[in-house]
């Protein structure tokens, strides 16, 4: 592959690009899905290690098939994010002496649920690399300014890599990517997120003695509104819930995987360091049945709390409980709902939870 083919691709990576318009609301989760991908940990040391894992949701009864790969450039949905780079390519950027050492799958990273990425590169190597590939890019380009939309801006917080995830069934595919950081030496690096629970409760404190009555929630009549929240994570069984009644859920994060960090100087300011700040938080939420309010909430310190910012309103209705059913069960239906979380460093987790839909007297 040629570097100005390459460079012409990384451009085209950065474009913004119209797609046609999909009238299915994006937290509306009815066919084969990957929600979200992540890395553990976020940021590659040499040597260690790195999980990757992927949220993926197929119907009732639909077997899935993974195939993972990884890139040392972003990839573009353009091109369904095939890698721009092949063995020899990237063969070109390593020293002569660990050039025989390049298996000829490189890239390949397995079959499994989950996949490992071992990081071969030493922190200079990371920096060396990031280095490289920059200056071969913005020669073939003959635009300096392209360097900020290469990934790793200054290569000196490390080098971004994308690993790129395959999902089939018998009738349907879909291609998702994900990013991560190969470590420069930066001790200030990201880690994920963590959820702590999931939990749910009526949006109306009035609406709390039918679910007594009706759906067998163990809630104190009287309870105050903060003592009504009750967990959907990781329960024996389902919690049962009523149609036409609205709620309230949130995914709880850990309070102490919340990170303050040092952000990078905006470009051309260099040597002025921007004071340290607590990294915000976007959740995002995703049901295979009835609605919510407000499919993204965000945490902002100062501004919210990690108790209230999450919060959203989520509900069934008789008629979707009718017609969108995916997964009947004895009693009514079942609805998956999922809460993920993301910072602005790559750092993701993801949490579930069920719920039995069930008719009830009005």
């Amino acid at each position: 592959m040629k570097w100005r083919t390459l460079a012409v691709c990384i451009l085209a990576a950065v474009t913004l690009v119209a797609c046609p318009p999909d009238f299915t609301p994006y937290w509306k989760v009815d066919k084969l899905r990957v929600m979200a991908i992540k890395a553990d940990p976020v940021v590659a040391k040499y040597m260690e290690p790195v999980t990757l894992s992927a949220l993926v949701y197929a119907p009732p009864g639909q077997e899935v098939t993974y195939d993972w790969s990884w890139c040392p450039i972003r990839p573009s949905a353009q091109n369904d994010y095939e890698c721009f780079i092949e063995r020899d390519d990237f063969q070109d950027l390593i020293a002569d002496e660990e050039q025989d050492q390049i298996p000829e799958d490189i890239f390949n990273l397995g079959d499994g649920e989950e996949a490992i990425f071992v990081n071969p590169f030493t922190t200079e190597e990371v920096r060396q690399f990031c280095q490289e590939i920059q200056r071969r890019v913005i020669e073939e380009a003959d635009d300096p300014e392209l360097a900020r939309f290469l990934p790793g801006g200054g290569c000196t917080r490390g080098f971004e890599v994308s690993v790129r995830l395959e999902v089939r069934t018998d009738n349907d595919y879909i291609a998702a990517t994900k990013r991560f950081t190969l470590w420069g030496g930066d001790e200030d690096h990201n880690e994920n997120p963590e959820f702590e629970d999931f939990q749910i409760r009526p949006a109306e404190s009035q609406h709390l003695s039918r679910l007594r009555d009706q759906a067998e929630w163990d809630v104190p009549s009287g309870a105050d509104r903060e003592d009504q929240w009750v967990s959907i994570y990781d329960r024996d069984e389902p919690l049962f819930i009523l149609p036409d009644m609205p709620f309230e859920i949130r995914g709880l994060v850990d309070p102490d995987s919340l990170l303050t960090y040092t952000p990078p100087p905006p470009r051309g300011q260099e040597s002025e360091e921007p004071d340290p700040r607590v990294e915000a938080l976007d959740y995002r939420y995703f049901t295979t049945l009835g609605g919510l309010s407000r499919s993204s909430r965000l945490f902002v310190d100062g501004e919210n709390t990690l108790e209230e910012a999450p919060i959203t309103r989520f509900s069934v209705s008789s008629e979707q409980l009718d017609e969108d059913c995916q997964e009947p069960v004895d009693g009514g239906c079942r609805v998956t709902l999922w809460s993920v979380v993301r910072d602005s460093r790559l750092g993701i987790d993801w949490i579930g939870g069920e719920l039995v839909v069930r008719e009830g007297d009005q």
